[in-house]
């Protein structure tokens, strides 16, 4: 091996290296919002004023807030709202998003590809936090309306990208082939479009998945994502606000959960992307 193979190697070790940590983590994540469902050590909605404000124990093991319950508890639960949102958030920015791209490479340089273009850059020109907070301020604080306004702001990503790439698929020679056996577009782009076209965008979701987590977060912080009794890592860190001096655990640990969710699903999406887009792959 030379010394200019050094780095390419080290590179791809640490892709590999950053996928396996993200898998983890995002895996932490997801374990702990799948057992939710089942076990959480105290029910975290169970108020016990005579517990409220104690240190990490054996008995509540990331402590007890200003209420008395039991943080950790509400972090398990806070995880399953955010990958809910998540889910929600993304799969409705992917799915509509994708369609539009799709649809506006089939009629590349026409009016309605242009129509599909110029509402993704409306959409996105303007901050995507202030639009967030605009959509639910008008239509209500709640989860549904969080999904929705995070969604909308996936839209303009999922589309510029699908748009992008299936325009590069549909000058390869064997669309060519497709079109002179008769396919109709829709049947081009669903047999042969689509699936190449698959791969980045799961790996574009996968970003996007943290960057959900994060806004739901955000607006959860400000009293506008998901609504009390239904624990949320933002409304955590807002709530703790107040007792930072002297319980710094209350901001702690669900402001470490939002980072590990976050660096989880960004270190997945690298991996993903490496080892997805063949592209990326040979330019290494």
């Amino acid at each position: 091996m030379t010394v200019a193979d050094e780095p390419v190697r080290t590179r791809r070790w640490w892709l590999g290296a950053s996928f396996l940590i993200g898998a983890a983590l995002t895996g932490l994540v997801v374990a702990a919002a799948m057992v939710s469902y089942v076990w959480t050590p105290y029910a975290p909605t169970q108020i016990a004023i005579l517990n409220r404000l104690k240190p990490p124990s054996a008995a509540n093991w990331f402590g007890t807030d200003q209420f008395g319950r039991d943080v950790f508890s509400m972090i398990m639960v806070g995880a399953r709202n955010s990958l809910a949102v998540g889910l929600g958030a993304v799969g409705f920015g992917m799915v509509v998003g994708t369609t539009l791209g799709l649809l506006a490479a089939i009629r590349r340089d026409g009016w309605l590809d242009n129509i599909i273009m110029r509402a993704a850059d409306f959409t996105h020109a303007f901050p995507a936090v202030l639009t967030a907070i605009m959509i639910t301020a008008i239509y209500g604080p709640g989860m549904l309306n969080a999904v929705i306004a995070i969604g909308v702001l996936n839209l303009p990503y999922f589309a510029r990208l699908a748009r992008g790439v299936a325009i590069q698929i549909w000058t390869r020679e064997f669309i060519q082939a497709a079109r002179a056996a008769g396919l109709t577009n829709w049947q081009i782009t669903l047999r042969h479009v689509l699936p190449n076209v698959a791969g980045v965008i799961v790996v574009q979701a996968t970003i996007q998945f943290a960057l959900a987590i994060l806004a739901e977060a955000g607006l959860s912080y400000l009293g506008l994502g998901t609504q009390p009794p239904n624990p949320s890592w933002g409304r955590m860190l807002n709530e703790a606000q107040t007792f930072m001096a002297a319980q710094p655990w209350l901001a702690i640990f669900p402001g470490a959960a939002i980072a590990i969710a976050v660096l989880g699903f960004n270190l997945l999406g690298d991996g993903l992307r490496d080892a997805i887009d063949p592209r990326l792959r040979r330019s290494r």
